[in-house]
């Protein structure tokens, strides 16, 4: 027993702790309703709360009648009586998680356990006018009781700085503006295939460098220059990582020629001194990326297609790598549980020629995670994998859903890499492409607008390549979690 529940009494007291904040936000709803009682006509708070919490607009608190509780007023600090443009927000986001895996590597060794981790962020806003910004965020990621201790980079970083930027509003008419961002940000784009938040694991990504956004019309259009951070585990240890560097100029515009249709259309460049592929060693590459993604969202359906081509250099030989990914849903509102059903179809090119000196194998730059499960056993690259999906609304704030997948090899001469960027099992071992199949179920209950509690399970069966590669192991997966955020 001691082997599947590992949790130290130091996380439990942790989680203990925050008790009495779910108290706290659970009578938030019945305080708010008092500035009705009073004649007040508050506006209502945003539905949903956003990917990027520097995104979260708090200016419905503006009204002194309407801030009805204590986090309602530290939320929103007026600065001027006569500008609600000046205020000071301060906030939090916690993550109580826990996580199982057996097998892991489709190993049984090392053993399989359950294991807690801790997520916290505590943030602060200023606002002064609509020309300039402040924002920065600490944070701390623990795990504990996992078999092998922290994945680096992905699980513990004991308190560093996740976010520390500054806006400045460089030009503005009417709806148009241009704004520079500069200093550590996290950052999203398009369906974040390529460049993403990570919040998939214990430790979200953050970058260093400026972002220019101009809004013109409806054309939105961003320029980045960045590095990523370091994910030490020590305290406050979390400098730019010189060894990438990584542009961009990503733009989007409504595509009329579709319905309700829009399209994301750009361009990326990656230098990254220390990358592996499978049967070429380690070196330095350089990487450009183009793309477009159309998408919308109509009566019924929705769609999300993106289609993307690399091109460079990996030590003396060049890139040439590709991917296409497509997913489409179709919704039936009035019928009981109001389902929808999809289909995810992608592709991610592999390396054809382990001896050539030439790379056609994928990179996804700063991926989505998840993206086919949190367990995100191997990462998008030398993959063809057919998802399909039904989401099911089982009460108003309780959804279902049920996202089996199939993945296969894209090429039989290149092997499996991790999100770490590692390869953890050669191609060379197997002529095989089925590689496995999953059978998972996630559930998600949005108790209030800032409580969420989320799970899911999983079972990977594995095929071919990977019984001929490995051990073989078939993997049971589960992770669960509260969110407290506000």
């Amino acid at each position: 027993m001691s082997t599947l529940l590992n949790l130290s009494p130091g996380s439990l007291r942790r989680s203990a702790r925050f008790l009495p904040l779910l108290a706290l936000l659970a009578s938030s709803s019945a305080w708010g309703q008092v500035a009705q009682a009073n004649g007040t006509d508050c506006p209502d708070a945003p539905k949903n709360l956003p990917l990027t919490t520097y995104d979260e607009q708090v200016q419905y608190l503006a009204t002194p009648d309407c801030r009805t509780s204590f986090l309602d007023s530290i939320q929103f600090i007026p600065l001027s009586r006569k500008n609600e443009n000046y205020y000071v927000s301060f906030g939090f986001w916690i993550r109580e998680r826990g996580e199982y895996v057996s097998n892991p590597n489709f190993s049984d060794s090392p053993p399989g356990n359950i294991y807690q981790m801790q997520r916290y962020f505590l943030h602060t806003d200023v606002h002064l006018g609509e020309r300039f910004r402040f924002f920065g965020e600490l944070a701390s990621s623990l795990v504990d009781g996992r078999n092998g201790g922290p994945r680096p980079s992905l699980d513990e970083e004991k308190m560093y700085v996740h976010q520390g930027f500054f806006d400045i509003g460089l030009w503005k008419s009417g709806r148009d503006s241009l704004t520079l961002r500069t200093g550590r940000q996290e950052i999203a784009l398009g369906s974040q295939n390529l460049v993403s938040t990570r919040d998939g694991r214990n430790i979200r990504r953050s970058v260093d460098g400026a972002r220019l956004t101009w809004v013109k019309g409806d054309w939105t259009v961003d320029l980045l220059a960045v590095r990523p951070t370091l994910e030490n585990t020590d305290y406050f240890d979390n400098p730019p990582n010189h060894s990438q560097s990584f542009w961009t100029a990503y733009a989007v515009h409504p595509f009329r020629f579709l319905p309700r249709g829009n399209i994301d259309l750009y361009y990326m460049g990656l230098d990254n001194k220390s990358v592996p592929f499978d049967g070429k060693g380690t070196g330095r590459e350089q990487r450009e990326t183009i793309g477009t993604r159309l998408w919308g969202t109509t009566e019924h359906w929705d769609y999300n297609d993106e289609f993307t081509l690399q091109w460079g250099w990996f030590r003396s030989g060049d890139i040439r790598a590709w991917a296409v990914s497509t997913e489409h849903g179709y919704r039936l509102e009035q019928a009981p549980l109001r389902p929808r059903f999809g289909l995810r179809a992608v592709a991610f090119s592999g390396d054809q020629n382990p001896s050539s000196r030439n790379v056609g194998t994928f990179n996804s730059i700063y991926e989505k995670g998840p993206y086919f499960s949190y367990a995100e056993l191997f990462a998008r690259r030398n993959l063809v994998v057919l998802q399909p999906s039904a989401d099911l609304k089982l009460m108003k704030t309780v959804s279902l859903t049920f996202n089996p997948a199939f993945f296969w090899r894209e090429s039989t001469s290149d092997g499996l890499y991790s999100v770490g960027n590692a390869v953890i099992v050669p191609g060379s071992k197997s002529n095989a492409r089925f590689i496995a199949t999953q059978a998972s179920a996630q559930l998600q209950w949005r108790m209030t607008r800032n409580l969420t509690w989320f799970t899911e399970y999983g079972h990977f069966f594995a095929g071919d390549f990977l019984k001929q590669s490995t051990p073989g192991k078939s993997i049971n997966y589960w992770t669960g979690w509260l969110d407290i955020r506000f």
